[in-house]
């Protein structure tokens, strides 16, 4: 192979980057011969050894960056050189991070450094040697404890208990807030990487040497076990990860660092800085996976959890819940995975329940979690039809799921059935009501479910929160201010096929986040390039602004859309055209000409599409006003709590006109001011980063596909720091490195050292001499070097450590490789005669040490036998020891015994005497039942004879009634001859039948008043005989035989009740007959009215036809008498 094929790195469509050598080049034209493998995982840096082929191929040099191809890190054989810290790589570049990282994966190592930033590739496997007792503590003593001055990193291999250290270390030494920066896409393993994190700060605030083990602190303890809590409610499985956190979190650890600066002067045998405790804050839960997820992932694992609950515990919870199972809701379905990190969805409801009762969460606020979430799951089988043939219109079609919501969330079920299928609308001046279809009437269901699944996530952060939280909980809540640590785990930049509403969002945080990545590695490279004595000017970059202006600027994406749902009439497209119309000029904005419901943005990641889509609807995510009323008259707290937002000071000034229920919050405004705060507080800290790389899609061991590890490289903001860090000059290495490597290119007569010896100064002639054709001259005529040698390294600009390599591979290594060969083949004649003599020494050598070892065994062995002597000795005293302490043991038992005996007999002739003592109440009591019993017989026996009594009356009425008809027909028969005396005594009788009638009403009073109070009587009956089976179960299982007499009272009471209702049924009887009589007197009125009309006729005959003038008088003034007693009856009755 020529020595003028240097080895590089060529872009492929397929896997991203892939190995070569340079075979010529014309002009920006070059021809690379580029190997062939096996499969993408075969590809390595080896110089063709594994290859099963080659291709060659003609590259233009104007595509890649500073119009050079990227050099392979590999030694003098082209094999790859590996290093645990990425910014000792000679080329460091995209493509060498690339393999650096594929390499390091492939031997079993997870964690790569570049600089501050610690690379964490998911191995989809546990490395239990990583994560031991030994290891936390040692990389806490080596971070922490040790006072070795020099970089603790140069010595350890990266990890993430690095990162963990040194923020402990910085906020106990420095006392400055520190803070920890996770990020990747799903399935990178942030959650999983926080937890290690986490775990490892609770083991190395303990102290030097010390490790948590089984004696967690309390408060520690709560603080490392119910954070996990979260992922049961917020957690999901999707295609790319099994445990996937559909929100964001801002865990801060509190320490309490009151003492802390007395371990700067008392030496750091003892932690000053102790874990008091944590605060959560959440971020952007996905609301929409509650109502829909994809058939090959799974909704939140709560739900799972609870349906795969024991049945006994379900229905606990809600009496319908026993027997159904996840296939039984339209919201979650069959599991596509039978397990979650190798436990099922049974298993791991039995450990949340036991965290939740942890931070003290059980009981009535158990349930009513739980019931909430079936609440949730029982909106997603409701369903809506036309009502009545009106398209504008909806009715419920599953009433009988209707109804078991409205006993789940304890509220009427017609209103609830009104709130799906109608909503208020309120401006400032009227309410009215509009009629939902079923479409609508459906999303309504949707956005309930989604409200109530929002409002208890939070309410369960803020029941962590309270559980954790170090002003509560922590020495009794007498601290206030204390240090911080916090914990960043957020979802990372996201780019899929079709992105919406929630993809901008997302995309938006990483923006804020990378601006401030950027701001740190710039103060990282302006820190390093002034300790190396580099001017600053030198750095140059381009940071995100421009995108930022563009999604929050005045006229950006924010404001547009926050317009539009203000807007009566809001649209995804009219937000659409105004966006493109009002930013474009911005040169991060894309226009797609083929899709006016579609726009891009040029995010420091790549460029992004996004689908505008319901764009309008996710910024608004309104409950409708009627279901929000409703839910406030809940008795269950958390479907009734409200999301109060965070209170504003009053601006000054005259009161602002009040606002409709049409205008509300947007998601995308308080997204926003969740942003600003979070990046508030983080500025406040020092941040240390850690990008969670997924290396394949397949989530299996080993394996790494290039072109995604690439992507994730570019969103995680690698590529960029790298970039950023070397935008003056790409390459570095160190000066005693330069000052060997290309020694040979250097003419010191030509370009003398200005101070011979001088590592610096000769290292400075070497390099002018030998990159002399790659100087340039600046628009002010100064000349500007390909290089600039620090203090410990020597900093190369684009192309000149590439033109370097070319020229000591061409002319510089034929004559030190023949001296090498000379000086070599020397040195293996010399020695061959040595070696036989020091073969011969070292056989006698290792004669001499076996007889010495013979002896040393004999030695060994007599002192063997003594101490095995001394232990059967040992364990003969032990023997006696433990006969003497068993005896002892016994003698104690025997005693224990007695006293218990005599106990149990103390106890058994307590319960005697409380038995008597209770027989005697009973007997008592019997004894107050029978004169209770006496004297409702008695009242028993004078009611009936008054009820008899008044039967005889009532016979007695009837016979006179029918005398008087009888009377009363002789008189119309003989009306001439009507006599005055015969009238007034009918009149008599008439007026003592109302008297009767009236003393009748009277005694039906008196029989109410009687059984009001033989009611009172008997309930008074019933709470002593409840008295009575209170005091019969405090007697135990003992008193059987008491237990067949309150069977017996109960019997004796059923006979009362049985009696009382007899009573009721004859008291309505008496009641419906003294009703049946006056109706029949009422009717004799009216008979006589009938008579009186047809007396009237007759006299008006009379007058007609009769002369005697003193019959008619007569018969008149009879006829006048019978109108004044029949209006005196009817007066009466």
């Amino acid at each position: 192979m020529s020595k003028k094929e240097p080895s590089v790195f060529v872009k492929d469509p397929e896997y991203g980057w892939v190995p070569g050598i340079i075979k010529g080049q014309s002009g920006s034209k070059v021809d690379v011969e580029v190997f062939q493998y096996r499969d993408e995982q075969a590809i390595t840096c080896d110089k063709g050894r594994a290859s099963t082929g080659t291709e060659m191929r003609t590259v233009n040099l104007k595509d890649y960056p500073a119009e050079v191809l990227p050099l392979q890190n590999i030694d003098g054989n082209g094999t790859l050189l590996e290093f645990a810290d990425m910014t000792r790589l000679p080329y460091l570049h995209e493509a060498a991070i690339l393999y650096n990282l594929k390499k390091r994966h492939m031997g079993g190592h997870p964690y790569t450094r570049t600089g501050d930033i610690v690379i964490a590739v998911n191995p989809f496997q546990w490395f239990t040697h990583l994560y031991t007792e030994e290891v936390r503590a040692q990389y806490s003593n080596t971070f922490v404890w040790n006072d070795d001055q020099k970089d603790p990193r140069d010595k350890m291999d990266p990890h993430v208990y690095e990162v963990s250290a040194l923020c402990y270390k910085g906020l106990a030494f420095d006392g400055g807030d520190q803070s920890i920066l996770v990020s990747g896409e799903s399935g990178a393993g942030k959650t999983e990487t926080v937890k290690i994190a986490m775990n490892h700060m609770a083991s190395v605030q303990a102290g030097p040497s010390k490790s948590t083990g089984n004696g967690l602190d309390p408060v520690v303890k709560r603080v490392v076990e119910s954070n996990p809590l979260l992922e049961a409610f917020g957690n999901a499985s999707t295609r790319r990860n099994d445990n996937s956190s559909r929100f964001g979190k801002y865990l801060q650890l509190q320490f309490d660092n009151s003492e802390a600066s007395l371990m700067a002067f008392g030496g750091k045998t003892e932690s000053k800085c102790k874990l008091a405790g944590s605060t959560c804050d959440v971020y952007l839960l996905e609301k929409n996976r509650i109502t829909y997820h994809d058939p090959e992932e799974r909704t939140y694992h709560i739900f799972y959890q609870l349906l795969a609950a024991p049945q006994s515990e379900k229905s606990k919870y809600w009496d319908k819940l026993g027997s159904k199972n996840a296939d039984s809701f339209k919201y979650v379905g069959k599991s596509p995975i039978p397990k979650i990190e190798g436990k099922t969805d049974a298993e791991h409801y039995q450990e949340t329940i036991k965290v939740l009762k942890m931070i003290h969460i059980d009981d009535d606020k158990l349930i009513a979690m739980f019931r909430a979430i079936a609440a949730v799951l029982q909106l997603g089988n409701l369903g809506f039809k036309e009502k009545g043939g009106d398209a504008d219109k909806s009715e419920t079609m599953t009433p009988n799921e209707m109804k078991e919501l409205s006993e789940l969330m304890a509220v009427p079920e017609d209103q609830l059935n009104l709130s799906f299928t109608e909503r208020t609308m309120k401006t400032k001046t009227e309410t009215y009501k509009v009629p939902l279809n079923a479409t609508l009437a459906r999303d309504a269901c949707d956005a309930l479910a989604k409200e109530i699944y929002g409002k208890l996530f939070l309410w369960l952060v803020t029941q962590v929160n309270a559980a954790t939280r170090a002003e509560d909980n922590y020495k009794g809540g007498s601290m206030s201010s204390f240090g911080i640590i916090g914990m960043l785990d957020i979802f990372g930049f996201e780019s899929f096929v079709v992105n919406r509403f929630d993809q901008l969002c997302i995309n938006y945080a990483n923006e804020k986040l990378q601006q401030k990545f950027t701001e740190d590695i710039f103060r990282s490279v302006q820190q390093e390039y002034e300790a190396e004595g580099i001017e600053l000017a030198e750095i140059t970059y381009d940071d995100n602004t421009d995108v930022l202006d563009l999604i929050e600027g005045r006229g950006g994406l924010l404001a547009l859309l926050n317009e539009e749902c203000v807007r009566p009439k809001g649209s995804d497209f009219d937000f659409v055209q105004k966006a493109l119309q009002q930013n474009k000029t911005s040169p991060c904005l894309i226009v797609n000409k083929l899709d006016r419901m579609s726009f891009g943005v040029h995010h420091y990641a790549g460029k992004v599409m996004y689908d505008a889509d319901q764009f309008v609807a996710s910024n608004q995510d309104l409950l409708p006003i009627d279901l929000g009323d409703l839910c406030a008259t809940s008795n269950n707290f958390v479907i009734a709590a409200k999301i109060e937002e965070p209170k504003k000071d009053k601006p000054k000034g005259p009161p602002k006109r009040a606002k409709s229920n049409l205008v509300a919050p947007t998601v995308w405004g308080k997204y926003k001011t969740q942003l600003l705060s979070l990046m508030t507080n983080l500025r406040k800290t020092q941040s240390r980063y850690i990008r969670c790389i997924k290396p394949n899609m397949k989530k299996v061991p080993v394996l790494m596909e290039h072109i995604p590890t690439v992507e994730q490289l570019r969103c995680a903001g690698v590529v960029a720091a790298v970039t950023l860090s070397r935008s003056a000059f790409p390459n570095r290495i160190e000066n005693s490195v330069v000052r060997f490597r290309f020694s040979s290119q250097w003419d010191p007569n030509a370009t003398p050292s200005k101070d011979p010896g001088n590592a610096k100064a000769d290292i400075e002639a070497i390099l002018t001499h030998a990159l002399k054709e790659k100087e340039t001259v600046d628009k002010n005529g100064k000349v500007v070097k390909a290089f600039v040698v620090g203090k410990t390294k020597t900093y190369f600009r684009a192309g000149a450590l590439e033109f370097l390599e070319a020229n000591r591979l061409e002319n510089g290594l034929d004559e030190p490789a023949i001296t090498i060969q000379k000086y070599a083949r020397r040195y293996i004649v010399l020695h061959s005669w040595a070696d036989r003599i020091r073969a011969a020494k070292d056989a006698e050598s290792k004669k001499k040490a076996e007889e010495e070892k013979k002896k040393a065994l004999a030695k060994k062995k007599k002192a063997e036998e003594a101490k095995k002597a001394a232990q059967e000795e040992a364990l003969r005293i032990k023997a006696e020891k433990k006969k003497k302490e068993e005896e002892a043991r016994k003698k104690r038992e025997a005693e224990e015994a007695e006293r218990k005996r005599k106990a149990e007999q103390e106890e058994q002739r307590a319960l005697e005497k409380e038995e008597k003592a209770f027989q005697k109440e009973l007997k008592k009591m019997k004894e107050e039942i029978k004169e209770l019993e006496k004297d409702l017989a008695s009242k028993e026996r004078s009611n009936n004879k008054k009820v008899k009594k008044a039967e005889e009356e009532i016979e007695t009425i009837e016979s006179e009634r029918q005398e008087l008809e009888e009377k009363h027909n002789e008189i119309m028969r003989e009306a001439a001859k009507i006599d005055k005396a015969e009238i007034a005594s009918a009149r008599k009788k008439i007026e003592e039948s109302d008297k009767i009638i009236a003393y009748l009403r009277k005694e039906n009073k008196k029989v109410r008043d009687q059984t009001e109070k033989m009611k009172d009587d008997l309930q008074e009956l019933k709470e002593q005989n409840n008295r009575l089976i209170e005091a019969n179960a405090s007697a135990g299982a003992s008193l059987d035989s008491l237990e067949k007499q309150k069977k017996n009272i109960a019997t004796h009471n059923s006979k009362l009740d049985e009696n009382l209702k007899k009573w009721k049924s004859q008291n309505s009887q008496l009641k419906a007959d003294l009703e049946n009589r006056t109706a029949y007197y009422k009717a004799e009125t009216r008979i006589r009215g009938e008579y009186e009309k047809a007396m009237e006729k007759i006299i008006e005959i009379m007058e007609e036809k009769c002369d005697d003038a003193k019959l008619i008088e007569d018969v008149s003034n009879a006829q006048m008498q019978c109108e004044a007693i029949a209006a005196q009856k009817g007066g009466i009755s």
